[in-house]
């Protein structure tokens, strides 16, 4: 009985889609490795600087049958290989370094095209760009290294799967840590999700084998106004968003930020022309098509991380 019962795990295991995280210590690559694991249908390998940086979630990959592969994306010299046998590769890496962004990623590219991966997915998980022009991209390398790295990705002959989702939560909130204030109209709608419910669709999307294009993933649409009244509803607050001015005014700031030599500025800045812009809203969302993975919206969000708070 053993025989057989160690015959049939090595039959299920090679019949999951092999995987490959990169960035898989960092916030959202940790996340998308989490619910990869919980999906029956992957076997989940990461990639990373220093496995040393979060042990448990090397054991649990390790545990899992999966692989763990030292590389730095800052070195292609050390990504030679790392993506054989992979059907998939996912990239979470974060960074405004154009050597990470651009030149890692397209060394990852091109280890895949060696090892014949299927299809990459790159680290998006944004606003809607389509609505802006290259130029208005490349206010901030926040995105415009982003653009630049996909129109790479349109030269070779790999299948991707990109993921669009908003303005992340957490990362919002960051913005806010000086003070709850917002950009040219209060009564714009934005698109919100969390960095939990991204990993979640992530994983689910990747699990179907011919899946590609562009996923877009909505947790909350919401105006400031009403972000600002289901935030003071669940802290039991009266937190007041405050104009911080015009979309015109923020051009000016940048601008400034800009001639000073400002360049970490210059970035933030450059991503809130985006970001506080009517165009950055979707349209339309993908959330129909996946039914498996339930929005978390603010208020519960809220509930889950009581150390998330506005100023």
């Amino acid at each position: 009985m053993g025989a057989c019962m160690g015959k049939d795990q090595t039959i299920q295991a090679n019949q999951k889609l092999n995987i490959l995280i990169v960035g898989a210590t960092g916030h959202l690559g940790a996340l998308i490795t989490k619910h990869s694991l919980a999906n029956p249908k992957l076997q989940v390998n990461i990639l990373v600087r220093d496995p040393q940086k979060n042990k448990e979630l090397v054991t649990e990959v390790e545990t899992a049958g999966g692989r763990v592969i030292q590389g730095d994306l800052s070195q292609p010299e050390t990504l030679r290989d790392v993506t054989k046998g992979m059907h998939t590769v996912i990239s979470a890496v974060s960074s405004f370094d154009e050597k990470t962004i651009i030149g890692g990623q397209t060394a990852l590219v091109k280890d895949s095209l060696r090892n014949g991966v299927k299809r990459f997915v790159p680290s998006d998980f944004g606003v809607n760009y389509t609505k802006f022009s290259k130029d208005e991209l490349n206010l901030t390398p926040i995105t415009g290294f982003k653009i630049k790295f996909n129109e790479y990705l349109e030269t070779v002959p790999i299948k991707t799967l990109h993921f669009w989702t908003g303005a992340l939560l957490e990362t919002f909130f960051y913005f806010q840590s000086q003070g709850f204030s917002y950009w040219g109209d209060i009564n714009h709608k934005y698109d919100f999700t969390s960095f939990e419910d991204t990993a979640k669709v992530v994983a689910a999307a990747v699990a179907r084998e011919d899946l590609t294009g562009d996923v877009v993933f909505v947790g909350n649409e919401l105006t400031i106004t009403e972000f600002a009244d289901i935030y003071n509803r669940v802290r039991g607050t009266n937190v007041e968003p405050k104009k911080a001015g015009s979309l015109s005014d923020l051009r000016k700031l940048y601008e400034q930020k800009k001639s000073e030599g400002d360049a970490m500025s210059v970035a933030l800045l450059g991503l809130s022309l985006i970001i506080y812009d009517d165009r950055a809203k979707f349209d339309k969302n993908d959330n129909s098509k996946f039914a498996e993975v339930n929005e978390t919206f603010l208020k519960e969000f809220l509930k889950q991380n009581p150390s998330v708070k506005l100023p």
